[in-house]
């Protein structure tokens, strides 16, 4: 009799695993749904935008000024980008170190 009492309670301990397994299952689905849609990219783009405006004025004025410079002079462009792109390793790498 105690076996059958306690396989009993097993059992609906194991039921109760499959159904919170279940849930767990239909969650993460559910947000990565969210996580794909374009929508929530915009909202995410715009609350970075609003939390970071300095960055925002930055990254815009960079923009605006690479893209008159291509426009100007597009052979010019690409060695202004092999150079951003080697300063933008060494400021990671200096980064990394300083993390340390």
């Amino acid at each position: 009799m105690f076996q059958e009492t306690e396989l009993t309670r097993l059992q609906a301990q194991k039921d109760l695993l499959v159904l919170r397994s279940s849930v767990n299952r239909l969650q993460l689905a559910a947000e990565w749904q969210q996580l794909r849609s374009p929508q929530r990219w915009g909202e995410e783009a715009a609350r970075l935008l609003q939390r970071h405006p300095v960055w925002t004025a930055a990254l815009a004025t960079a923009a605006g000024a690479l893209a008159v410079k291509a426009v100007r002079n597009p052979g010019a462009v690409s060695g202004g980008l092999g150079r951003l792109g080697k300063l933008a390793t060494l400021a990671f790498s200096v980064w990394k170190i300083m993390r340390r």
